[in-house]
């Protein structure tokens, strides 16, 4: 029965959230099929029983990534840092540590006989669970007001994002889970963060000077970006510069993926990965350096 036969009936507003593990490509095959198989099928029953303990419905696992329907946005927060620390906690598999990325959303909640959810909701949450790095929790600004006081403590602001079939771009936060030396959970940035080495992106006109108190830098062609690239090979939302544990780090969230030539390194082509901006060098977008016009210069300001 396909889901046009399938009467969709809607309910009140809920929250859904997709957790999916990362780099499995990379840990299949590093560590082979069944330590691989083994490991995500751990992690998936982790985010589960997560799920499960926050009164989360698990809807579907898809691959090494689970779809769950929360309540509330408050139980999903709940459920992705309990999810968060739950691998955290897990021993590396081939040396390579176990991460998973999280995005989730609040509003109208769509479903069919057959317990299956769709709608804007979850498309949108399924958008920011592909935005998100590894070890990220990201989630709308919607779902953040829908947030107890305790919890939009922990919420940065990131950036804003067009969304097809929305006027208004819909503004992304994060969770900040983890504490370090550069970062405090709470809405102040720390001050050695903020005395951090700065760091200049150039684009045609436009410059950028990042320091440790900076928000994340938006690279792509769409009107939103902090840097707007005039290039058909650049995709709409290409990449970030944030600063993350002391360091710039270029995270590529393209279809064709970014190029970053650090001066005295090779090229490198990131694929939904990320790289640490050092010293001087250049960016392009879906395409190799040699002939390319439209690229970002980096360098210590």
């Amino acid at each position: 029965m396909d889901r046009e036969s399938i009467p969709a009936q809607s309910h009140s507003d809920g929250a859904v959230l997709f957790a999916d593990v990362s780099s499995s490509t990379k840990l299949y095959e590093k560590a082979g099929n069944a330590a691989a198989f083994g490991a995500i099928g751990q992690c998936l029953a982790l985010m589960k029983s997560c799920s499960s303990a926050q009164q989360g419905r698990v809807v579907k696992t898809i691959g090494d990534e689970v779809m769950v329907l929360f309540p509330s946005a408050e139980n999903a927060m709940l459920a992705a840092l309990d999810m968060q620390v739950a691998i955290t906690e897990l021993p590396p598999v081939s040396g390579l540590p176990m991460a998973i990325h999280i995005g989730f959303h609040h509003g109208p909640i769509l479903s069919d006989a057959s317990g299956d959810v769709f709608g804007d909701t979850v498309n949108l949450a399924a958008r920011l669970a592909k935005l998100a790095s590894q070890g990220q929790i990201i989630t709308s600004k919607d779902a953040v007001a829908h947030l107890p006081a305790s919890l939009r403590q922990v919420m940065r602001y990131l950036y804003p994002i067009q969304v097809r079939g929305k006027e208004a771009p819909v503004e992304l936060f994060e969770a900040i889970w983890q504490q370090n030396a550069d970062m405090t959970v709470l809405a102040d940035t720390s001050q050695r963060a903020i005395r951090a080495a700065a760091l200049t992106l150039r684009y045609r006109e436009t410059e950028v000077r990042m320091n440790g108190a900076s928000p994340p830098v938006t690279i792509g062609r769409d009107a939103a970006m902090t840097i707007v690239v005039a290039d058909p090979q650049t995709s709409r939302f290409h990449a970030t510069v944030e600063f993350r544990a002391g360091k710039y780090m270029l995270i590529d969230r393209s279809s064709n993926g970014t190029h970053v030539a650090i001066d005295g390194d090779d090229e490198i082509i990131l694929r939904r990965d990320e790289v640490a901006l050092r010293g001087h060098g250049w960016i392009t977008f879906g395409q190799s350096m040699a002939g390319v016009g439209e690229r970002i210069e980096f360098f210590p300001a």
